[in-house]
C-alpha cells in the first residue's frame, strides 16, 4: 500500500495532467490515481496536446518506468513472450525504454526479459534489429539459447507433474523422452493423450498415479507436435473443430462477451463447443477469456481452414461484430470487427455498397486508434480503407475519401512511411476540389522537400502556399520591407496592454491557423538557409495574423521569436524581454499544450540576456520536457543542445556537464538529429581535453562517432571554429589563436547578435583573443578588434544585464589598458574582474581573469607577484574540473616557494 501511494503521489507530481493520457492505455493507473475516465471520455474533450502523439506516449511511458522503478525497493522486471510476433510501435516503445531511461537502466533498476523463436526470424526482423541497436548505446544483452530438454530434465517434470519421486518416474519419462524429443509442449499434450487412452491414470487402491509402459512404448506417436495435434483435431466433432476454428481467426485469446455477441448475431452455437475444447483440454477458460493453451494449438486451427474460406469467414465475423459495434456505440469492439474485415479483404466485398460500408468502418477504427496514439494500428486502417474505394470514389464519396487520404497522410507522416506518403499527398494535391481541402498535403510535401535539403524549393511552395491562403510576402524581403513590417506591427501592439492581448479570442479560420503553421515552418527554412534579412518577417507575420483573427497555440512562439528579433538583433532588451515573458504567460491562456516546448525554448533565449545566466538556463530543462511530452523532439534535442553547452560556459562542474552531454549525444543518436550532435561536439572535446581525457569513448561511450559535417554547414563550421579559438586561449596555443580570430571576424558581425545568445561569449572570447593576439603582433587592427568587442559587452552591461556582463567587461577593460601600457589602471581592472565573477558564480571565468592577471605581471616583469594570481587560478580550474588546464599552470609556478601540482580530482 505505502508504495502504491508513493507511485501515485510520483506520477502526479511528474506527469500531471498527462498521466490521463497514460491512464486512458492502462486503466489500472486510473484507479491508483483515483481517475474517473468515464466521465474524461463524456466529456469529449479533444486532446491537442501532442505534435506526435506516438512520441508523446513513448517518452510518458518511459516517464512512468522511471517512476515505478525509484519508488519500488524490488528492481523492475518486464517480461514479453512470443518476441517473434512483436508489431513495429511496441518494438519502438521498447526500443525508447531500453535506450532512453538512463537511471532505472543505469542503476540496474530494470530488466527486460522475453522469449522469442529464432528459428522465425531474420536478420531484418524489426527484434533482431532493435537488439543489434541497442548494443551501439551501451545496453548490455544476454542471449540464452533454449535447446530441448534432456532426460532427468524430462523426468523432473513428469515427477512434478504426477507428484512422485523421480527415481518412480524414471522408466516412464525415458518413453516420454524418446517420443517427443524433449519438446515441453509435446511433452504436455502427450500426457493428456495418454490419460484419455488410460495408458497413463490414477489408482485409488494405490493412492499414485500407475501407467502401462508396454502400452506407451508401443503406442504410435507423430514425429512433431504439429502432425500429433492434427491427429488430435480429427478426433473432435465438428461443430467443436468449427468453433475451435472460428476463434483461431482472432488469436490466441478472444474475450467471452465478444463470443457471445457473434453467437447472437450469427446464431450460431459457439460457447457450448468451445466449453467442450476446454474439457479436451485444447483451450483454457478464465479472466474473461477463451484462450488456447499452446500457440501451435491455435495455429493448427487456423490453418484447418481452406485459405478462401478464412478470407470469406474473417469478413463474415467482421460484418456480424460490426453491426453489434454501430448499434451499441462500441468503441473498442468496432476495431475488433474492422480488423476481422481487413484479414478478409476487398476480395471478399460483394459489391460497391458494401465497400463504402467497409471503408466509412475504417475510418471511424482509425479515428479511434488515434485517439490512444496508436498511428500505426490508425494508419494500417486509413490505408485498409482506401482499398475498399471504387473507381470514382473521389466524385460520388468525395467528403469521406479527404478524410481518408489526409488522415492516412499525417499518420505516414508521423510513422515514416514516406513511399506512401508521397502518393498520397499526390492524390490530395490532384483531386482535392479547393485549396483549402490541399493545404495540409502541400505543407507535408514542404517539409519533405527540407528534410530533403532541397530547402529554397521549400521555402518557394511555403511561399506560394501562405499566397494562396491571402498572407503574400514581396519575392525579396528587404532591410527596408521588414522595418516598414516591424513599424505596423509595433503601431498595433502600442494600443493593446498585456491584459486585453491575453483575453484575445481564439482562431477559429481554418485557412488562418494552416497559415500560421506554414510560417513555423517558413522560420525553419529561413533560418537554416542563413537568410537573416527575411527571418524577422515570419514573427511579424504571426503577430500581425493573430491580432486580427486570434490566437492559436503557435501565437505565443509569434511572440517569442518577436522578443529574440527585439532583445537579440535590435539590442532592445527590455522590450525584447516583456515579449519573452508575456510569450509564456499566452501560452499558459491557450488550451493546447502541443508547443510548449516551443514556446519555452525561443523564450530562454532572450531570458539568458537580462536574468542571471546560471538561473535562466534551467528553463531549457523545462522546454525538453515540455517537448518531449507533446511529441517535439526536434524542440527538446536544441534545448539539450543550448542546455550542455550554455553550462559549460558558464562554468558549471565539467564532470558534471561531461555526463549531461553524454546523454544528449545519446538523444541526439538516437533521435538521428545529425546536425546538432555536430553543434555539440566541438564542445565536448574542448571539455574533455580540459579534464584531461584524450580519449572521448572513455567518458561518451560510443556516442561520439559523427560524419564530419564541418565546412559543409555554415552553423557547424561556425561553431566549431569558436570551440577552437576558446581552446586556444586556455592552452595559450597562439599560432591557433591568431587563425581562428581571424576566421570568427570573418563570419561574424558585432552589429546586432543575430538572434543567437551564445553570441554573447563569442564577442566576450575573441575580444580577450584579439587582444592577445594585437599586443604580441603590435597590431593595431586586432587590438581595434578587441575595442569592437569591449564596446560591444560594455553597452550590454546597462542595456540587459550588469550580473551577467560586469566581470566580462571588467575583464576586456583590463586587457585593453594592458595594450595601451596602462598599468595601474590594468591591475584595478583585472581585480574587479576576478571579484566580479566570483560574486556573480562565474567560476570559470574567475580562473581566466586571474590567469591573464598573471601574464599581465609576467609579461611587465613581475614575476613574483604573479605567482598569486596563477596560483589563484590553478584551484579553480582545479574546483571547476579543469585539471589538465590547472597542470599547464605549473610552468609559470615553478620557483614560487609553495608550488606544488594539486592532485587530480577524478
Amino acid at each position: 500500500q505505502i508504495t502504491v501511494e508513493k507511485i501515485s503521489s510520483a506520477l502526479s507530481a511528474d506527469l500531471k495532467d498527462d498521466v490521463t493520457s497514460l491512464a486512458a492505455l492502462m486503466p489500472n493507473i486510473a484507479r491508483i490515481l483515483g481517475i474517473d475516465l468515464d466521465s474524461e471520455k463524456k466529456s469529449d474533450k479533444k486532446d491537442e496536446s501532442a505534435v506526435d502523439p506516438q512520441k508523446r506516449l513513448r517518452y510518458l511511458f518511459c516517464q512512468f518506468v522511471e517512476v515505478v522503478s525509484r519508488c519500488h525497493e524490488e528492481p523492475l522486471i518486464l517480461f514479453l513472450d512470443n518476441c517473434q510476433w512483436i508489431d513495429a510501435a511496441s518494438v519502438a516503445l521498447l526500443n525508447q525504454i531500453l535506450v532512453m531511461s538512463d537511471v532505472s537502466v543505469k542503476s540496474r533498476r530494470f530488466f527486460f526479459y522475453c522469449c522469442c523463436r529464432d528459428d522465425e526470424m531474420n536478420e531484418s526482423h524489426p527484434w533482431s534489429l532493435m537488439l543489434s541497436s541497442i548494443t551501439d548505446f551501451g545496453i548490455k544483452t544476454t542471449k540464452i539459447l533454449l535447446g530441448s530438454m534432456g532426460e532427468d530434465t524430462v523426468n523432473e517434470m513428469v515427477s512434478t507433474i504426477l507428484s512422485l519421486l523421480p527415481r518412480l518416474t524414471r522408466p516412464l519419462s525415458n518413453i516420454i523422452h524418446q517420443k517427443t524429443k524433449g519438446s515441453p509442449f509435446f511433452i504436455k499434450q502427450l500426457m493428456v493423450e495418454l490419460n484419455k487412452r488410460r495408458m497413463l491414470y490414477p489408482s485409488l487402491t494405490r493412492r499414485r498415479w500407475i501407467w502401462e509402459c508396454d502400452k506407451i512404448r508401443d503406442f504410435e506417436v507423430p514425429e512433431n507436435i504439429d502432425l500429433f495435434i492434427n491427429k488430435s483435431f480429427n478426433q473432435l466433432p465438428s461443430e467443436v473443430l468449427s468453433a475451435l476454428c472460428m476463434l483461431s481467426c482472432f488469436g490466441s485469446s478472444v474475450d467471452i462477451h465478444l463470443v457471445e455477441k457473434l453467437e447472437t448475431e450469427m446464431r450460431e452455437s459457439l460457447i457450448e463447443q468451445l466449453d467442450a475444447a476446454v474439457s479436451a483440454n485444447i483451450l483454457g477458460k478464465g479472466n474473461g477469456k477463451f484462450y488456447f493453451l499452446h500457440d501451435k494449438l491455435q495455429e493448427v486451427a487456423y490453418t484447418a481452414i481452406n485459405s478462401k474460406v478464412r478470407c470469406l469467414d474473417h469478413f463474415r465475423y467482421g460484418l456480424s461484430l460490426g453491426d453489434v459495434a454501430t448499434r451499441e456505440k462500441n468503441d473498442k469492439l468496432l476495431i475488433a470487427a474492422v480488423e476481422q474485415i481487413n484479414l478478409g479483404g476487398p476480395e471478399a466485398v460483394s459489391d460497391g455498397e458494401q465497400g463504402v460500408k467497409v471503408a466509412q468502418m475504417n475510418l471511424n477504427a482509425g479515428k479511434n486508434a488515434m485517439k490512444t496514439s496508436d498511428l500505426v494500428s490508425a494508419y494500417s486502417f486509413f490505408d485498409n480503407g482506401i482499398s475498399y474505394l471504387r473507381k470514382g470514389h473521389w466524385d460520388y464519396h468525395y467528403d469521406m475519401t479527404l478524410e481518408l487520404f489526409n488522415l492516412a497522410a499525417k499518420c505516414a507522416f508521423t510513422i515514416g512511411e514516406y513511399g506512401s506518403l508521397k502518393i498520397l499527398t499526390g492524390q490530395i494535391i490532384r483531386y482535392a476540389r479547393c485549396f483549402e481541402d490541399k493545404c495540409q498535403a502541400i505543407s507535408i510535401s514542404a517539409t519533405l522537400l527540407s528534410w530533403s535539403t532541397n530547402v529554397p524549393e521549400a521555402i518557394k511552395v511555403l511561399m506560394n502556399t501562405l499566397k494562396s491562403l491571402g498572407e503574400e510576402f514581396p519575392a525579396t524581403m528587404t532591410s527596408s520591407f521588414v522595418q516598414g513590417y516591424l513599424k505596423s506591427t509595433r503601431a498595433k501592439l502600442a494600443a493593446l496592454s498585456d491584459t486585453s492581448l491575453l483575453s484575445y479570442p481564439l482562431m477559429v479560420d481554418s485557412s488562418k491557423i494552416m497559415a500560421m503553421e506554414l510560417l513555423v515552418k517558413l522560420h525553419e527554412n529561413l533560418t537554416f538557409s542563413g537568410d537573416t534579412t527575411s527571418l524577422p518577417a515570419i514573427p511579424l507575420k504571426m503577430i500581425q495574423i493573430s491580432l486580427k483573427h486570434g490566437m492559436t497555440s503557435l501565437s505565443p512562439i509569434g511572440f517569442a521569436q518577436y522578443g529574440n528579433y527585439l532583445a537579440l538583433v535590435r539590442e532592445e532588451f527590455e522590450e525584447g524581454y516583456r515579449y519573452a515573458k508575456f510569450a509564456l504567460s499566452l501560452m499558459k491562456q491557450i488550451p493546447s499544450r502541443a508547443h510548449d516546448g516551443g514556446v519555452i525554448y525561443y523564450s530562454t533565449h532572450t531570458k539568458l540576456a537580462i536574468e542571471p545566466m546560471q538561473s535562466a538556463v534551467e528553463s531549457y530543462l523545462d522546454a525538453y520536457k515540455a517537448a518531449m511530452k507533446s511529441g517535439a523532439t526536434k524542440y527538446a534535442i536544441a534545448s539539450c543542445y543550448l542546455y550542455d553547452s550554455f553550462r559549460f560556459w558558464l562554468g558549471k562542474r565539467l564532470d558534471v556537464v561531461a555526463e549531461s552531454m553524454n546523454t544528449t549525444l545519446k538523444h541526439m543518436k538516437y533521435h538521428k538529429n545529425m546536425l546538432t550532435r555536430s553543434l555539440l561536439l566541438p564542445t565536448c572535446r574542448v571539455a574533455l581535453r580540459l579534464m584531461g581525457h584524450n580519449n572521448m569513448d572513455v567518458v561518451f561511450d560510443k556516442n561520439c562517432e559523427e560524419e564530419d559535417v564541418t565546412g559543409k554547414i555554415t552553423s557547424v563550421s561556425d561553431v566549431a571554429s569558436f570551440a577552437k579559438l576558446y581552446e586556444s586561449l586556455l592552452f595559450r596555443e597562439f599560432d591557433n589563436a591568431k587563425k581562428f580570430v581571424e576566421m570568427m571576424f570573418e563570419t561574424q558581425s558585432l552589429s546586432g547578435f543575430n538572434m543567437s545568445a551564445s553570441m554573447f561569449h563569442r564577442i566576450f572570447y575573441s575580444g580577450l583573443v584579439s587582444f592577445w593576439v594585437g599586443r604580441e603582433l603590435d597590431d593595431q587592427e586586432r587590438i581595434a578588434r578587441g575595442v569592437e568587442s569591449k564596446d560591444a559587452i560594455e553597452k550590454l552591461v546597462e542595456s540587459a544585464s550588469a550580473w551577467n556582463f560586469q566581470n566580462k567587461t571588467y575583464l576586456l577593460q583590463a586587457e585593453e589598458q594592458f595594450c595601451c601600457r596602462n598599468f595601474e589602471e590594468a591591475e584595478r581592472f583585472y581585480d574587479a574582474a576576478i571579484l566580479s565573477s566570483k560574486e556573480h558564480a562565474f567560476l570559470n571565468e574567475e580562473a581566466l581573469a586571474n590567469e591573464l592577471a598573471g601574464h599581465f605581471y609576467l609579461d611587465t616583469g613581475r614575476k613574483k607577484r604573479s605567482y598569486h594570481y596563477f596560483w589563484q587560478a590553478m584551484e579553480k580550474y582545479n574546483e571547476w574540473g579543469a585539471f589538465a588546464k590547472a597542470k599547464t599552470l605549473g610552468a609559470y609556478l615553478e620557483g614560487s616557494e609553495s608550488f606544488s601540482i594539486p592532485t587530480m580530482r577524478r
